[in-house]
């Protein structure tokens, strides 16, 4: 996303960040609704490694709403240590979706911007 020069590594990592929250509450609110239905016996019962899944995605959606919280707050309020917190933590979510290509392909395509945005503000990254 950053290789356009219309678009700002300000502009991108606001982008990852917003992403980051709406993707984490879609799907760690999405598998934790499963679970509670599951054990409210709204819904047919889950194999073991069916609830395993369903836990460990709802964990790692909630983290990633958690890292674009932490980008965004570092973003706003000049704090470094929030914004490489959320930085490293939506590592986890982009790394178990690689399946899916489309998280880990916006994942690290943004990467590169958030560490130009990390040497403009802080001169780290």
């Amino acid at each position: 996303m950053c290789r356009v020069k219309s678009v700002s590594p300000e502009q991108c990592t606001c982008f990852y960040a917003i992403w980051c929250m709406v993707w984490g509450t879609l799907i760690g609110s999405g598998y934790t609704l499963i679970l509670i239905a599951e054990q409210l016996k709204l819904t047919r019962t889950m194999q073991l490694h069916q609830r395993m899944l369903s836990i460990a995605f709802a964990i790692l959606g909630l983290s990633y709403l958690l890292a674009g919280a932490l980008i965004y707050i570092g973003m706003e309020c000049n704090k470094w240590v929030a914004f490489k917190c959320g930085k490293l933590l939506s590592y986890a979510f982009a790394m178990a979706s690689l399946p899916v290509l489309l998280f880990t392909i916006v994942h690290f395509s943004t990467m590169r911007c958030l560490c130009q945005y990390m040497r403009r503000r802080w001169k780290k990254g």
